[in-house]
């Protein structure tokens, strides 16, 4: 019974039809059913109520505000609570980590300017919207804190995929990253869209935080993109898939070069090229797939229908070759001698 692996093309253009024919004669021969690397990605989280909210706790904000020109602290509380449960709510908002540090600022406002006042207070929530923002010129009966918040230095641990962008603060960043001890929005985006989005607060000093995103699933497209020739050997660092073929161009044109991998560890790369087909066989030669907008080929299961038109032709073939070969010849006896059949 014939094995299923996933198709890993390891090169900057698509295959041709005669390297197409290479790779499905290759299966044959393995007894594997190539497939393409399938197209899964992380639901993206659903926004349903996140501008409202964020028009909402700017109303929050304003409301605070009056409140504390007329020193009516639970009036302010009130507010800010709101303010702050909304947000929590969204932390994929691009301005949520912004509109905190508003937040984080007014109850620095209400604790230095309503009695009984408490400065510390004020000067630690001063500093929490200073790690989310990076400070602010203080405004009119504002009291800047004359404290920093500490340097910090934050580890995102996430299966790395090209189209995964981790964002701190409304700020694309890299999965290691400088910033400061507090509180931060974290989110990450799949080709722009929100999966995953938390509110972190990082301690002073080196630390991570894992990120529970289960993606990418084994043999997606996502899974195997990190594939690539080192040193004329496949290398797949953190692949998952548990059985998948490695193709690439081979040193002639026409010919490929495959391996055969589970998880990440690959056999050594062998040429190989498929027989040239006869004149009854030649198949009608198929379209290159085209580049998209964005000037990349698209995913390599583009170029699959040509693998598999390449497997029939493969199989008619052998049965056209079965069925053109010349009857054995048998020799039988009968009554007067010999004769041959």
């Amino acid at each position: 019974m014939d094995a299923a692996a996933t198709l890993v093309w390891i090169a900057p253009d698509a295959p041709g039809a005669q390297q197409a024919r290479a790779i499905a004669s290759f299966g044959v021969a393995r007894s594997l059913i190539l497939a393409a690397p399938r197209d899964e990605r992380p639901p993206a989280i659903a926004a349903a109520g996140g501008e409202a909210a964020a028009g909402e706790v700017e109303a929050l904000l304003d409301r605070a505000r009056d409140a504390i020109a007329a020193r009516d602290a639970g009036a302010v509380d009130r507010a800010l609570a709101t303010a702050e449960s909304l947000l929590h709510a969204h932390a994929e908002l691009p301005q949520a980590a912004w509109l905190m540090a508003e937040v984080e600022r007014c109850r620095a406002a209400r604790f230095h300017r309503i009695p009984p006042g408490d400065a510390e207070a004020g000067n630690a929530a001063w500093s929490r919207a200073a790690a989310l923002d990076g400070g602010r010129v203080p405004g009119i009966e504002e009291r800047e804190s004359t404290s920093r918040p500490a340097p910090a230095t934050l580890r995102i641990a996430v299966a790395s995929a090209r189209e995964l962008q981790a964002w701190l603060d409304g700020k694309p960043v890299a999965t290691t990253v400088e910033t400061t001890a507090g509180p931060h929005a974290l989110i990450l985006t799949w080709d722009g869209a929100p999966v995953w989005a938390r509110w972190i607060d990082a301690p002073a000093g080196s630390s991570s935080v894992a990120v529970d995103l289960p993606f990418p699933t084994p043999c997606s497209a996502s899974d195997v993109s990190r594939a690539h020739i080192h040193d004329d050997a496949v290398q797949a660092p953190d692949v998952r898939c548990s059985r998948w073929v490695a193709a690439l161009p081979g040193a002639k044109e026409g010919d490929v070069r495959v391996a055969t991998c589970e998880a990440g560890v690959c056999g050594p790369l062998i040429d190989w090229h498929a027989p040239a087909p006869s004149a009854w066989t030649q198949p009608v030669p198929r379209p290159i797939p085209e580049r998209d907008a964005s000037g990349r080929w698209p995913a390599w299961a583009k170029w699959t229908a040509v693998g598999a038109g390449a497997a029939i032709v493969t199989g008619a073939t052998v049965i056209l070759v079965e069925a053109l070969r010349p009857a054995p010849v048998e020799t039988r006896f009968k009554y007067g001698g010999l004769d041959t059949e």
